[in-house]
């Protein structure tokens, strides 16, 4: 009998407990949230700043670009801008920062976690197996 109600109470707390800690996180833990973002937004900066060299290169040799190259830093600097904006609005909170709002906090840090999250699959998907341009084909000029 006690272990049933133990097997029950563990089930319980392992569905209850986790996402309630994940949830207290954003509001205990938010400045390594925005910290977090805030790094993974220069890493980012990082890489696209690699490829804008390849990307110049290419344009240099007369080389066209692929589309998904251009999708990808597109996806970057939407990304980027949305979370640059999301660390102004940390600026904007009670005496700068020194009365801090708890609800405030709570939705920046989440919504932190979310773009870090984002940029974190943007960077995954930088990898591009056929190169970041193909020889464009020649004009037809007469």
């Amino acid at each position: 009998m006690i272990d049933i109600v133990i097997t029950v109470a563990t089930k319980v707390s392992e569905y209850l407990v986790a996402p309630i800690g994940h949830q207290l996180s954003y509001l205990f833990c938010y400045r390594s949230h925005m910290d977090e973002l805030d790094k993974k937004i220069q890493e980012l900066g990082c890489m696209r700043g690699d490829l804008q060299i390849t990307i110049d290169t290419a344009i240099r040799s007369g080389d066209e670009i692929r589309p998904i190259v251009q999708d990808w830093l597109t996806r970057v600097d939407g990304i980027t801008g949305q979370a640059e904006e999301l660390m102004k609005d940390e600026n904007k909170s009670c005496l700068n920062g020194w009365c801090p709002n708890l609800k405030s906090h709570y939705l920046l840090s989440r919504e932190a976690d979310k773009k870090a999250q984002v940029i974190v699959q943007i960077q995954k998907d930088h990898n591009f197996p056929d190169g970041v341009s193909y020889c464009a084909p020649p004009s037809n000029k007469q």
